[in-house]
C-alpha cells in the first residue's frame, strides 16, 4: 500500500486548566490513506473531537507528529502552516453556527477562495454556484441565508464550503449529529457520492456506530483520550476485542442508551456480539 495522506503519530494533546494541566489526547496513533475514510469513534469526553481541530490545526498539538503527505504539520507556525489549511478542511459539528447569518448561501461557499485570494470575484462566485449545485441545493439557495434553510440544507452548505479549497483531506466532526435519522442519511450518502466522485480522504468523528459502520473502512476506539482497538471496521464491530468496543455496541443495541438530541442508527441485532 501507498504511503498514508495522513500520519498521526504519538499525539498529545493538553488543556491548561486550573491548578495544572488535562491530557485529552494521550499518545494517540493511526493512519489514512488517500481515498479511504477512517472514522474516530468513543463516548462523548474521550477527545476525538480534539484530535479533529489538532489535525486541521484550530488549536496545536502538545507533542507528537501530523504527517500530511509527508510533513509535519504539528508544529507548524500560523504563516507556514496558512499554504496548506486549503488541503484539510473541516465540516463541523452544528449546522445552526458554523454559517456567518449575515452572509447569503453563494458568499458563503465563496469566502474560503475569497480569502486565498483565488480568481476574480466573478469566478469565486460561479465556483460556489457550481458546488451548491454539486450537493444537490436548488439555485434558488444562493442568494438565500442560512436562517431560510433547514439544518441538513445547511450541513450540505457546510460541505460545499470545505470543498471551495478543493482539499485532499475531508474532517468531519460529528457532521449529522445534530440531523434527524432521514437527514443524516442523505448527508451520508452525499459523502459517499463525494468520495466516489473525487477520491476524497475523509476522516468521519462520531459516536454513532451506524453511521461508522456505513461510511468508514477503517476505526479508531478512543476512551479517556487514548486509542483501545482500531482495525478494519467491519471486522472491530464484528467481533470487537475490547469490553469498551463491546459495551458501545451493547449501547448502540439498547433502546434505552439511546437518549439526548443525538440520533443514532441501529446496529443490526443478528450482528451482537456477546460481551
Amino acid at each position: 500500500m501507498t504511503a498514508p495522506l495522513l500520519d498521526v503519530r504519538d499525539l498529545v494533546v493538553e488543556y491548561h486548566v486550573r491548578g495544572g494541566s488535562f491530557r485529552a489526547v494521550d499518545h494517540v496513533s493511526f493512519t489514512v490513506h488517500k481515498g479511504r475514510t477512517l472514522a474516530i469513534v468513543g463516548e462523548s469526553g474521550c477527545g476525538k473531537s480534539t484530535i479533529a481541530s489538532a489535525i486541521v490545526r484550530l488549536l496545536k498539538p502538545s507533542s507528537g507528529q501530523i504527517l500530511l503527505d509527508g510533513t509535519d504539520i504539528a508544529g507548524l507556525s500560523e504563516r507556514r502552516m496558512r499554504p496548506l489549511r486549503s488541503r484539510v478542511q473541516m465540516v463541523f459539528q452544528d449546522p445552526y453556527a458554523s454559517l456567518d447569518p449575515h452572509l447569503s448561501a453563494q458568499d458563503i461557499v465563496a469566502e474560503p477562495l475569497r480569502l486565498r485570494g483565488v480568481g476574480s470575484a466573478a469566478d469565486r462566485r460561479a465556483r460556489a454556484a457550481e458546488l451548491i449545485d454539486r450537493v444537490g441545493l436548488p439555485s434558488s439557495a444562493l442568494e438565500r441565508r442560512p436562517a431560510e434553510f433547514s439544518g441538513g440544507q445547511r450541513q450540505r452548505i457546510g460541505i460545499a464550503r470545505a470543498l471551495a479549497s478543493s482539499p485532499e483531506l475531508l474532517v468531519c466532526d460529528e457532521a449529522t449529529s445534530a440531523l434527524d435519522v432521514s437527514v443524516q442519511a442523505q448527508v451520508l450518502a452525499l459523502l459517499e457520492d463525494l468520495q466516489r466522485d473525487t477520491g476524497l480522504t475523509c476522516i468521519v468523528i462520531s459516536h454513532n456506530l451506524g453511521v461508522v459502520r456505513r461510511i468508514s473502512a477503517d476505526v479508531v476506539v478512543m476512551k479517556a483520550g487514548r486509542v483501545v482497538e482500531s482495525g478494519p471496521t467491519a471486522d472491530v464491530l464484528a467481533a470487537p476485542k475490547e469490553p469498551y468496543t463491546r459495551a458501545l455496541r451493547r449501547a448502540a443495541l439498547d433502546p434505552t442508551a439511546m437518549t439526548g438530541r443525538k440520533p443514532r442508527s441501529f446496529v443490526t441485532a443478528r450482528e451482537e456480539v456477546p460481551a
